[in-house]
């Protein structure tokens, strides 16, 4: 209690004289000027035609003037224009008898200039003499208003720098809900918030094991921040690669309540690791493969030996010329894969003119079965490239004398699915799922390119038996494209 309020209330006993209260408490005048004194609120009296009568010590303070020169003046006087209407109309109101709300804020010009934001609340009596008095208290909450503003206007860049960040931003709970993802991360997987709020992040994920999970949470319940990778899966089923940077969050009380999450695509650097060892690949194994051949066929050829044997090296030699030739060809195809736009093929079109020159190649039979009239898909003018690959290493591969293939178009809402199948030696099951990541000689090559296409034109690629388990009976491959929109 401030030190003169303990002067005023102690000066003299209490009254038995004054206002008694419904308890049968008596308030008597110094314990009203006590009260009236350390309210943090100012109290007014206003009488008719809007005139001050009183106002407590705290109102002066408000106020910013002396009471002698607050009471007897029209409380208008200190409002801001914008405040004078609606004060005066509540003023008027309540004293007919009217509803109309008890607390609101307005706007008061202080005698030295300064502009305060007041919360008033008020209310009417009737006084001794019969007339109605407005009873007003008011609260200085300025400083409470522009700590509202400065908090919004951070939550405001807040939200803008999260929402325009080209990172992807999650919040999880204690229980590894998603509680919060940010645009980039929701375009990053293919999916709306509405989505993904409210589900584990774990389920969004590929191939992590729950032993994996479990140290993860316990490794962030202990504090520890931490970067790794992590791959998604997006809704259209293409895996996403990321850099994960978790940060845990505790409450006040020192409790873990979840995680906070920057996650950066690196897709683009991946497709770099895949371009660089695929380029070794083709380095260290297939064209140096072929150059042992040249070299040991050349050294025949210098060597006395039967022309059976010059004619089978010349033979050999040319055919590993031809070997480097396609890889090389193959190799710049995959070079202008990014570069190529996408844009509107017929299907139908490009499968007709590579399946004419299969069955010239490689005397293949090919059985073509879909629609006769045009099958638009979105991808580029390399299409033929990946469709001669599968149709070339369904044919090429095939040791069998009477080479066969069978060519399907289906369409599907909007996505177009067509698959190459082959009566060859097929694939055993051990390698189907590693059939393009492989590094392995040979058509290696060409399933890589197959892959990378696809993956630009946004589409899918599945490898099954020809007849369903039965793979001695041969292979076949499934692609989904996205149908075009033009």
């Amino acid at each position: 209690m401030p030190r003169n309020a303990g002067k005023r209330t102690s000066k003299k006993p209490a009254d038995s004289k004054g206002i008694k209260l419904d308890d049968g408490y008596v308030l008597n005048d110094q314990i009203i000027n006590a009260i009236l004194h350390l309210s943090p609120s100012g109290v007014a009296v206003i009488g008719s035609d809007f005139i001050i009568e009183y106002i407590s010590d705290q109102g002066c303070k408000i106020f910013g003037g002396a009471r002698k020169d607050i009471v007897g003046r029209d409380f208008r006087d200190f409002l801001q224009k914008d405040s004078v209407r609606m004060v005066a109309e509540r003023y008027q109101l309540r004293r007919e008898g009217k509803e109309v709300p008890s607390v609101y804020p307005f706007h008061l010009i202080r005698s030295d200039g300064e502009e305060l934001t007041v919360e008033g609340r008020a209310d009417v009596i009737i006084g001794p003499d019969g007339k109605p008095r407005t009873i007003a208290h008011f609260l200085d909450i300025t400083q409470i208003e522009r700590g509202q503003e400065l908090l919004e206007q951070s939550e405001t860049r807040y939200q803008i720098l999260v929402e325009t960040m080209n990172d992807g931003l999650v919040i999880d709970d204690g229980n590894g809900v998603l509680t919060y993802a940010n645009d980039a991360f929701c375009r990053m997987i293919n999916e709306s918030q509405e989505n993904i709020i409210g589900k584990p992040w774990v389920s969004l994920v590929k191939d992590l094991s729950m032993e994996n999970i479990m140290e993860k949470i316990v490794d962030r319940k202990k504090g520890i921040s931490e970067r790794y990778e992590l791959t998604w899966r997006s809704s259209t089923g293409d895996l996403v690669p990321t850099i994960v940077s978790a940060t845990p969050l505790f409450d006040r009380s020192g409790s873990f309540i979840g995680t906070f999450a920057i996650i950066t695509e690196i897709k683009a650097q991946k497709d770099a690791e895949e371009t660089i060892q695929f380029y070794l690949d083709l380095l260290s194994h297939d064209v140096a493969n072929q150059l042992q051949v040249i070299m040991t066929s050349t050294g025949l050829l210098e060597e006395e030996v039967p022309q059976s044997y010059v004619e089978d090296a010349r033979k050999d030699i040319l055919d590993a010329v031809e070997r480097c030739n396609r890889l090389i060809t193959k190799v710049k195809r995959a070079a202008q894969i990014r570069e190529v736009p996408l844009t509107s093929i017929d299907l139908m079109q490009v499968l007709s003119e590579k399946i004419t020159v299969l069955e010239k190649v490689y005397r293949a039979v090919v059985n073509l079965e879909g629609p006769k009239k045009m099958v638009m898909v979105e991808a580029d003018i390399l299409l033929g490239e990946l469709i001669w690959n599968l149709l070339e290493n369904a044919a090429r591969h095939n040791p069998t004398d009477n080479k066969e293939v069978w060519v399907s178009v289906t369409t599907k809402g909007k996505s177009v699915e067509f698959s190459v199948s082959d009566n060859g030696p097929g694939l055993s099951d051990a390698r189907k799922p590693v059939l393009f990541t492989e590094r392995k000689h040979g058509g290696g090559v060409g399933l890589r390119l197959i892959r990378q296409m696809i993956r630009k034109y946004g589409g899918s690629i599945e490898v099954t038996d020809r007849v369903k388990d039965t793979p001695s009976e041969g292979t076949k491959f499934t692609v989904t494209l996205r149908k075009s929109k033009k």
